[in-house]
């Protein structure tokens, strides 16, 4: 475990470093993969532009890619601001709640759920992140309903 520790302390410096040689602007100090995914989540649950914006510099690259099937393509942190503000217009009320990260190398996936004012689940889905190698999110490519069945 201590092996694990030393390796992903190592890689996750040498990542810093390329990023900073790279002229992209570190992460927050700390930011975890779940502190990406909670602040990103969050960033769907404000209303308040400038805190979403916020939120979105914090964690989403300048030229970072949100797609989902409703069609929805957000290039940088902008336009994915005024994508989340267009549907808190189109469904007022709702929320999202997303789960913990399953991350491996530069990928993480994610289930979330969009619940309505009454607390009830309107759909629920999975995000597919790439990060940047500053810790960022470069690309979210996100799925509706549940996965789909393996044949028998």
């Amino acid at each position: 475990m201590l092996k694990l520790a030393i390796s992903l302390g190592a890689a996750l410096s040498a990542a810093l470093a390329g990023a900073a040689m790279a002229g992209e602007k570190p992460p927050a100090p700390g930011l975890t993969p779940a502190e990406v995914v909670a602040a990103h989540c969050a960033a769907w649950n404000t209303t308040d532009r400038a805190e979403r914006d916020r939120l979105l510099e914090r964690v989403f690259a300048a030229d970072g890619v949100y797609a989902d099937p409703t069609p929805t393509y957000a290039a940088g942190r902008a336009a994915l601001s005024a994508t989340i503000a267009d549907f808190q217009r189109q469904t007022p009320g709702a929320r999202f709640r997303c789960s913990a990260p399953q991350t491996h190398h530069s990928a993480m996936r994610v289930s979330w759920l969009l619940q309505g004012g009454d607390g009830k689940t309107i759909t629920q889905g999975q995000d597919f992140y790439e990060l940047a190698p500053n810790g960022q999110i470069r690309r979210i490519t996100g799925f509706f309903g549940p996965a789909p069945s393996v044949a028998p």
